[in-house]
């Protein structure tokens, strides 16, 4: 089969609202060439020692995204279409470039292109992914992830996800209840489980995320804890129970369009974790949640990119 592959030169302010974008218009997967991830690599001890500063230079500040589409996609509608949506996108964020041309290539040459840019990463200091055909061996009581993006979003690499693993490993207790809103590859419902969460549902309106996940679930053998869907939130089912714990690591528009919802799937005392959100929009997800019973718990900032834990006062 061949693809037509389109590539977008942006920042690492926008890249993952890019990839939210170009999944959500049809793309048979998505990858990313982070030089700034690279970069990070080289820098802890023992990489790339052999790395020079001509080497450095040489990768360059915009991270390239490379997106791939069906043969059959009408190729100029399509490309009207990814203009119209970084146009709208650049309203909010720097998209840098934008936009650079696209190719025909076969499916073989780019299925695993992308492997080479995922290594073994800490996202906090005691969790760990670890892609499935890379080896990395367990120290003390690390918790360990395995995944495999597929051809769905979230790596673990970016901050939102980050940001949202360190407060799921401070606010999900033993026995709770989570949904995860947007949950793309699983990742912050799998964590949610190795942290001791009786039940998560997962939810994405991404039907190859809903694929993806529920294998992630399987490899990481909590599949029997972790119900992935294909929906929102309003689709979960808490007739038994509402939730303790609601992640949501999507984009600020979605954040505030959901606020009036959220109170009636979550315990009182829960916690509401968020992230996807600039800075420039920061306050308006505040405003949107404190209308609405809850209370700003912690914030936390890192890059351009912000999350937030709200406890709920009262739930509906």
């Amino acid at each position: 089969m061949k693809w037509n592959e389109i590539k977008i030169k942006t920042t690492e302010e926008a890249y993952d609202a890019i990839s939210e974008m170009l999944t959500s218009i049809g793309s048979g997967g998505v990858a990313i060439e982070d030089p700034n991830e690279i970069k990070r690599e080289i820098e802890k001890p023992n990489t790339l020692d052999y790395a020079d500063d001509e080497f450095l230079n040489s990768l360059g500040e915009d991270i390239i995204i490379k997106a791939y589409f069906p043969e059959d996609r009408n190729i100029t509608e399509l490309v009207g279409l990814i203009k119209e949506k970084l146009n709208f996108i650049s309203e909010f964020l720097d998209v840098g470039e934008g936009y650079q041309g696209y190719r025909e290539m076969n499916e073989q040459d780019w299925a695993n292109e992308w492997k080479k840019y995922y290594k073994p990463d800490y996202i906090t200091s005691s969790i760990v992914i670890k892609p499935t055909w890379e080896q990395y061996t367990k120290k003390g009581s690390e918790l360990v992830i395995e995944l495999d993006p597929g051809m769905a979003f979230g790596t673990g690499s970016h901050e939102t996800t980050r940001m949202c693993a360190q407060l799921l490993e401070k606010y999900v207790k033993e026995g709770d209840r989570v949904i995860d809103v947007g949950c793309g590859t699983g990742i912050l419902s799998i964590i949610s489980a190795k942290l001791g969460a009786s039940y998560v549902a997962a939810v994405d309106i991404d039907s190859v995320a809903v694929k993806v996940a529920r294998e992630n679930c399987r490899i990481n053998h909590v599949e029997e804890t972790i119900d992935v869907s294909e929906g929102v939130l309003t689709d979960v089912d808490i007739e038994e129970q509402k939730a303790d714990v609601i992640v949501a690591n999507i984009i600020a528009s979605v954040i505030v369009d959901i606020a009036e919802a959220v109170p009636r799937y979550i315990k009182k005392g829960g916690y509401f974790i968020t992230s996807g959100i600039i800075k420039e929009r920061k306050q308006e997800v505040i405003d949107a949640y404190t209308g609405r019973n809850f209370v700003p718990e912690e914030v936390i900032e890192t890059g351009e990119w912000v999350a937030m834990a709200f406890r709920c006062l009262d739930s509906l």
